[in-house]
């Protein structure tokens, strides 16, 4: 989509494939007609350039305390799945209709909820667009680290942040501007579509952590490590790639609204890791000279195990069923409520945050959920993701029992355990506070990915032979 033609732009040769029953009033250009580049209809950035730089001190000259710092710039590239995004309208697509009531008459209704006879009510397109100069997303990274030796412990502490910059987000460039008008088709800015998503550089993220870890070798039986992180996390771009917003943003005139949490960076991470060997058997300090019997029995046993827990992931409230920006947007963020707690006193998976906090934009406090709000000609007020889900714990187990049947031949018997308690970690409520008796109840669970699994508990048995 061109914002400036107003219009549909394809490569040169694509416009043979147009879709003849495409609607004959949506115009459609040439990339040489509308000024794009031919064929990707984006320019191609050739010559990004990352440099990164990393320095070491030795504070003391035993070598036991040591600070590292480091910073580099990191890229991707964007191309593939923009491409992969370019589909649909004019060659294929789908059409929209508004619905409306005159005389008290709704156009469209059950049983017979199709469009009337031809010509009679105008179909609508949607479409999407990129900048064709964009630029190329980047990250830029560092940290600063004090590493200290003390005793047979490796004590680690530091500061590690990151800043991406000129993250794509996406806004639909046919929403009108807020107003206490209500919405009619021709506040659109085109009429000849329902939404334009236009995607752009100009969202980033801000991350900053501390992290502390320590880790311990005794011997050749056991090894330990643990860790704890904090970290804060904000966007104004709230998916996990390089290009797709989850969704346009609220309010296209308003990209600020949209800072806030990263909904997948947890505040508080702590993880511990411990290897342990049975030491007795070949290359233990006891029994290391067994009978093979007695080695085949005793010998090469291996317990580890991996515990992470974590602090829940962000979410967003929500409520639906009415416009109260007059922008044809159904629904969206609530309004907070002054001075009321986000959560309940009693807090439970049945109950997991204080639907009284939130009410629909225009309603009065004391009637949130109420059948006619006033005309306030603009968006709610809750920020993004401002409500967490439940903490996550897992604990990961595993058994190898190793038989040395030659010098360089080696067999490893191995049982792996993951999520090994079976330990539930719950999702997400529903957030929909139109529908105050289940919006803050939790009835799912998180696919486990702490884990690596995508389910509760896996048991693995694996056989190898190594030689």
């Amino acid at each position: 989509y061109s914002p400036s033609a107003g219009a549909l732009v394809v490569p040169n040769s694509g416009i043979q494939f147009v879709n003849p029953l495409f609607p004959k009033s949506v115009k459609v250009l040439t990339a040489s007609q509308a000024g794009y580049p031919d064929g990707s209809l984006l320019d191609f950035q050739k010559h990004n350039i990352y440099p990164r730089i990393g320095v070491a001190y030795k504070v003391t000259s035993n070598g036991k305390t040591v600070i590292r710092a480091g910073y580099g710039l990191f890229g991707n590239t964007v191309y593939g799945t923009i491409a992969r995004s370019m589909e649909g309208g004019p060659f294929g697509g789908s059409e929209s209709f508004f619905n409306s009531i005159t005389n008290g008459v709704p156009l469209l209704s059950f049983p017979n909820p199709f469009v009337p006879a031809a010509g009679q009510v105008a179909a609508f397109q949607s479409a999407s667009g990129f900048n064709p100069h964009l630029s190329v997303p980047y990250l830029q990274q560092w940290n600063i680290t004090l590493e200290r030796q003390i005793g047979t412990v490796g004590v680690s502490v530091a500061y590690v942040g990151s800043h991406a910059v000129n993250l794509l987000y996406g806004r639909n460039i046919n929403q009108p501007a807020v107003s206490t008008t209500p919405f009619s088709i021709g506040a659109l800015p085109n009429p000849n579509f329902n939404t334009v998503t236009w995607y752009e550089n100009g969202g980033s993220q801000r991350y900053n952590s501390l992290q502390v870890s320590a880790a311990k070798r005794m011997g050749k039986s056991l090894h330990f490590s643990a860790g704890w992180t904090w970290a804060k996390d904000l966007t104004d771009q709230s998916d996990d790639d390089w290009v797709y917003a989850d969704s346009p943003i609220q309010n296209q005139f308003n990209r600020a609204a949209e800072w806030g949490h990263n909904a997948f960076t947890p505040t508080h991470r702590i993880y511990a890791d411990a290897i342990f060997s049975l030491p007795a058997g070949r290359n233990q300090p006891f029994l290391n000279k067994m009978p093979r019997v007695a080695e085949g029995i005793l010998g090469g046993w291996r317990l580890s195990a991996v515990v992470t827990l974590q602090t829940g992931q962000w979410f967003t409230p929500s409520f639906d069923g009415f416009d109260p920006s007059n922008t044809n947007t159904i629904g969206g963020r609530p309004d907070v409520i002054a001075g009321a707690s986000l959560y309940p006193a009693n807090q439970s998976i049945n109950n997991w945050f204080n639907v009284a906090a939130f009410k629909v934009p225009g309603c009065p406090d004391t009637d949130p959920n109420c059948s006619n709000p006033a005309n306030i000609g603009r968006f709610g007020n809750a920020g993004v993701n401002i409500l967490q889900t439940p903490s996550m714990k897992n604990l990961d187990l595993a058994l190898m029992k190793e038989f040395q049947i030659a010098e360089h031949k080696i067999l490893r018997l191995q049982t792996t355990f993951s999520d090994a308690l079976n330990h539930p970690n719950f999702g997400y409520p529903p957030g929909d506070i139109s529908s105050p008796d289940t919006a803050a109840v939790i009835t799912n669970t998180n696919s486990n990915y702490l884990s690596g699994s995508s389910s509760s508990r896996v048991i693995n048995f694996s056989l190898r032979f190594q030689f």
